[in-house]
C-alpha cells in the first residue's frame, strides 16, 4: 500500500474508533500474544499499549498506530530505511501522550 501520513492517520483513527470492523473484531483483533494481534501488533510496547503496525519496502519504512488510551495517533514515514522505526516513534508517542 501506498499513502501518506494524513491519510493513513484518518485510516488508523477510524480503524480504533471502530468504524471500519465491529468492535468485536477489534477487540479480537487486539487481543495481544507475544505482541502480535490478528493483523496488528503492539507497536509502542514496552512504554505505551498501541494498536498498529509497521512497513517496510525497498526505500521506505513505515511505523502507524493508535493510542487507544489517550484517543491518539502516531504515522511515522521515512523515505529511508531505518533499522528501529520503532525508536523513531517513540518522541511522537510520548508527545502524544502528554497533558
Amino acid at each position: 500500500m501506498a499513502s501518506d501520513s494524513p491519510s493513513l492517520a484518518r485510516w488508523w483513527r477510524a480503524l480504533c474508533a471502530g468504524e471500519i470492523v465491529s468492535q468485536a473484531s477489534l477487540t479480537e483483533m487486539t487481543t495481544f500474544h507475544d505482541g502480535y494481534g490478528l493483523g496488528l501488533l503492539d507497536v509502542a510496547d514496552p512504554y505505551a499499549r498501541a494498536v498498529g503496525h509497521t512497513g517496510q519496502d525497498i526505500g521506505y519504512v513505515a511505523w502507524a498506530g493508535c493510542l487507544p488510551e489517550d484517543g491518539a495517533v502516531v504515522v511515522v514515514l521515512s523515505s529511508r530505511v531505518v533499522q528501529n522505526i520503532g525508536a523513531m516513534a517513540r518522541p511522537l508517542v510520548v508527545a502524544a501522550r502528554s497533558d
